[in-house]
């Protein structure tokens, strides 16, 4: 077996020209394309190679020769290192620009037209903010230290940080006393991450361990619990061995528009920024333009979201999910919260589904899409056939969203307007939302 040849160093001084749909810079070296991480727009810099094909290179920057005049000091003393974010060198405000404008550009690249009104971009917390998100651990044997954190950049190595800016101060700003406490527990060196789970109004971490507790290490876990006002989950297998160490806590959020307040699982799908979903859905609502008439479809619905507040304002709703589990518990939502003009139901959507109930036979005049970065493409040829004239489609991959376009308008559709959210701030991660009518 051939092995890897390791990459000889080479530093190069650049200028970069723009900014790619990553976040990184880019710039050309002779016949090649360069790209950069946290190098911005109209730089010059010096950067090591860390990557080489035939036709492009990556590199890191070393060294800032003369800065962008839009750059900023980073916030987190780690940036750079951590893998967690990728963008605060840039203000908010022009990371939500850049990322308007990366859309901008797949649409006139890919889809050879833009929509006829852009959205104003739909921004509200930079830090903080993120509720969702899985923390490395790693007992490091030789310094007899437990580090928790984002992996680094390009390396399975766990960040050495004692806070974390994005992350939810109820974790964000414990990191050091979680990393005390696994120093404790006797299999230390067994436990390889945290999943956390911050709702509304509690805050649980899911701890993966590859050894069983000891009746003091789970002591030792209800104490930390105890002074940082959360919940440890435990889990020593796959998703079914998750379980509480103590009384299971029930996990919510709200959208007050709406009057719905939407209890979730640890180990569910939700939105990482609470306050921006909020506002996605009253913009996705909106642009619906709702009425006591509308029969909606919402497909790829999780929890409902979106389709509990679309039952608000509609005739009725069907919600369609291929996990189960969300499905069960949409339904109890929509029980706790009085909703009676929705039905839920279970289906793959990127297979056959000519023969489910809520397919067969049926229409319904509006809809929302809101799949997984691989897009919808399977679905939306489908969409004609139910009857659907007004679509609004929110997507977390600018790529797909530009080739299911091409095929909604190849089915009728028009793109009436889109525009970016940011999900996620100091991250290249580029959520955004379109409108269709036929």
């Amino acid at each position: 077996m051939s092995r890897r040849r390791k990459l000889k160093a080479k530093t190069y001084e650049l200028n970069i020209e723009s900014l790619s749909h990553e976040g990184r810079g880019i710039a050309r070296f002779e016949d090649k394309v360069i790209f950069v991480s946290g190098a911005l727009s109209g730089e010059l810099v010096i950067v090591d190679r860390t990557f080489s094909r035939a036709k492009f290179e990556e590199a890191d920057v070393k060294q800032v020769l003369k800065p962008a005049a839009n750059r900023i000091t980073p916030k987190c003393d780690v940036f750079g290192i951590c893998g967690g974010c990728s963008f605060q060198h840039l203000s908010s405000e022009d990371q939500i620009q850049a990322k308007g404008n990366w859309l901008k550009d797949v649409f006139a690249n890919q889809v050879k037209i833009e929509p006829k009104t852009w959205l104003k971009p739909l921004q509200v917390q930079s830090w903080g903010y993120r509720r969702k998100a899985r923390l490395g651990i790693r007992y490091v044997a030789k310094k007899d230290k437990v580090l928790v954190g984002f992996r680094e950049k390009k390396s399975s190595f766990i960040t050495n940080m004692s806070r974390c800016e994005i992350l939810h101060p109820s974790i964000g700003e414990h990191l050091e006393v979680l990393a005390d406490c696994i120093e404790r527990l006797s299999i230390k060196s067994s436990i390889p991450q945290f999943e956390v789970a911050i709702a509304e109004n509690n805050t649980v971490l899911i701890l993966k361990h590859l050894e069983p507790l000891s009746v003091k290490d789970e002591q030792i876990l209800v104490d930390c619990a105890q002074q940082l006002n959360i919940a440890f989950y435990t889990q020593s297998g796959g998703l079914d061995s998750v379980k509480p160490l103590g009384k299971p806590v029930m996990l919510t959020y709200s959208h007050p528009n709406h009057d719905i307040i939407m209890e979730f699982l640890p180990t569910d799908f939700v939105q990482v920024n609470f306050k921006l979903n909020q506002k996605m859905v009253d913009l996705a609502l909106e642009l619906l333009e709702l009425n006591e008439f509308d029969e909606v479809i919402d497909l790829f619905c999780g929890l409902g979201n979106f389709t509990l507040p679309i039952a608000r304002h509609a005739k009725h709703v069907a919600g369609i999910e291929g996990d189960l589990g969300l499905v069960e518990r949409a339904k109890y939502n929509a029980e706790k919260n009085s909703i009676t003009n929705v039905d839920f139901y279970k289906a793959d959507l990127f297979k056959e589904v000519a023969g489910f109930e809520w397919f067969r036979g049926k229409t319904y005049n509006k809809a929302l899409i809101d799949p997984a970065r691989s897009g919808a493409i399977e679905i939306v040829e489908l969409l004609p056939k139910l009857g659907v004239t007004r679509l609004v489609y929110v997507s977390c991959n600018p790529a797909t969203l530009a080739r299911d376009t091409i095929k909604l308008i190849e089915l009728g559709f028009t793109l009436e307007t889109a525009g970016v959210m940011d999900m996620f701030p100091q991250t290249a991660h580029v959520e955004s939302i379109a409108l269709f009518t036929r």
